[in-house]
């Protein structure tokens, strides 16, 4: 529910919505094969969130949205699809694997 604030100058606004309020958010870019970077940076900040919280921590549980363009939208889907548990079906350090062995199927390189 948004609710109106009164200006300096006496007139009514709306605020935003999260007005107040801190929101988290992954944006990966995307670039073709070049996901295996964003790959082993997240698999890193990860690995730091597992130090402090414990293995099962993955991204998904410290941003509200996360987001990606091509490459990045598929990055996206493997770090928020969810399991029987509705947990991360897959961790971070799962997706360089992945890019490794099926990134050049899906981005074949132009001769």
């Amino acid at each position: 529910m948004k609710k109106a604030i009164m200006s300096s100058g006496g007139s009514f606004k709306l605020q935003p919505p999260t007005y107040g309020k801190l929101i988290t958010i992954l944006s990966i870019d995307g670039g073709g094969i070049r996901g295996i970077i964003a790959a082993t940076v997240l698999e890193y900040l990860e690995s730091q969130l597992q130090e402090l919280d414990g293995n099962d921590a993955r991204l998904a549980d410290y941003f509200d949205i996360i987001a990606g363009t091509s490459t990045g939208g598929l990055v996206t889907a493997m770090l928020t699809a969810p399991n029987k548990e509705k947990r991360p079906l897959f961790a971070a350090k799962d997706i360089k694997p992945f890019y490794l062995e099926h990134g050049p199927k899906i981005f074949p390189q132009k001769k």
